[in-house]
């Protein structure tokens, strides 16, 4: 079980990146799991905000406010989605 939640938790995390990678125009090599979302690729609050509700969207999972306020990196947003995607 342990190694499925791995697994999930990985292909959350490329997909996260790619929708990054799409959203931003940034190279997805240049974003990594531990990539603040504010300070490395320069989100203000808002921009943070739409990015989680377009990945709502696109995995169909909608976090609570207080995960949402607790996502600053990418590994954050994945773990939250992985973790949603498995209950």
């Amino acid at each position: 079980m342990v190694t499925q939640v791995r697994a999930t938790n990985a292909s959350t995390e490329e997909r996260i990146i790619s929708m990054i990678s799409w959203s931003l125009n940034v190279p997805s090599q240049k974003i990594y799991p531990y990539t603040n979302l504010q300070d490395d690729l320069n989100l203000d609050k808002i921009d943070l905000m739409i990015l989680i509700a377009e990945l709502e969207n696109k995995f169909n999972i909608y976090l609570s406010k207080e995960q949402a306020d607790s996502i600053e990196t990418v590994a954050d947003a994945a773990f939250f989605f992985s973790r949603s995607m498995a209950a």
